[in-house]
């Protein structure tokens, strides 16, 4: 399900920004893009999302800025030196004289001295960072909420298009079943006819299987099943985009059979229309947690 998130947080010693996003996804994903120096949060992070989120690709973009830290130092003997080496080496090659910047003396190894981070700071540096990710993560939960009530209403209108579609197919399956019965039949006698047999025990066993095979009530009654229990996971709601997901195969399944066994031209009209919803269905539940 898709979502956006932001949260910040500071206490006396550091400012933290989080922005999280999640995208759709059959699992449960992190991409957690922290500061190299804060990657030993990284575990504690992905376990207080977990607890929030259970489906989706999630995309995660960390800042934390320490607001008492020293300035770094330059060391200003060290470049001396540098600038010493260089103008040396400028004369013993032969080149004419050019002073380096000093952007390209600042550049050079050891010119600046960062200053250590205490452990005070670090501290408050991971306070300021999990906070921030939990107030990111309440407003992400928040639009995912808002986002899955619009899906709701999306796959409450298509279920209903489906229970439509799946009730005409129940009125025209008795008047199938009857006239495929028929057609058996006539094409059982011209054919026992014109080898000049009468009827017997084997062809009323043959019609009745043949009627058997092309009966599907089975299927429209499985199918409506699986209906009635996507209403209700829909009306208790939570997680249970998984679950949604696997009925809506078996709709898919139920119709695929319908199709296949039914030669009746008004009952293949109602599966590929079944078969349309269906698809769409697959299509919004991707979007479910």
């Amino acid at each position: 399900m898709t979502g956006f998130g932001r949260g910040t947080s500071d206490n006396s010693r550091a400012f933290a920004d989080v922005e999280l996003r999640t995208v759709n996804g059959k699992g449960l994903g992190f991409k957690l893009r922290l500061p190299s120096e804060r990657m030993e949060l990284e575990p504690k992070i992905e376990s207080l999302l977990r607890k929030g989120l259970s489906r989706g690709n999630l995309q995660g973009n960390f800042r934390v800025r320490l607001l008492n830290r020293r300035a770094s130092s330059i060391d200003h003997k060290l470049l001396r030196g540098y600038l010493k080496e260089w103008r040396a080496l400028e004369k013993e090659l032969g080149l004419e004289r050019k002073d380096p910047n000093l952007s390209e003396l600042l550049a050079m190894p050891g010119a600046i001295e960062t200053t250590p981070e205490t452990s005070l700071d670090t501290k408050a540096a991971a306070r300021a960072l999990t906070e921030a990710t939990r107030v990111a993560l309440q407003a992400l939960l928040q639009a995912r909420e808002a986002e899955g009530g619009r899906l709701k209403k999306e796959l409450n209108r298509l279920i209903a298009k489906l229970e439509k579609l799946s009730a005409h197919a129940q009125k025209r399956a008795p008047f199938a079943r009857k006239e495929a019965a028929t057609r058996f039949e006539t094409r059982a006698q011209e054919v026992w006819a014109a080898g000049g047999n009468e009827d017997s025990l084997d062809l009323s066993r043959e019609l009745v299987v043949l009627a058997e095979k092309s009966d599907v009530q089975e299927e429209l009654s499985r199918l409506d099943i699986h209906l009635s229990r996507l209403n209700e996971i829909l009306l208790q709601g939570g997680a249970c985009g998984r679950e949604i997901e696997f009925l809506i195969q078996e709709c898919h399944r139920e119709i695929t059979t319908l199709g296949n066994k039914s030669s009746d031209a008004r009952l293949s009209e109602l599966v590929v229309a079944m078969k349309v919803i269906a698809g769409q269905l697959k299509e919004q539940v991707a979007n479910v947690e």
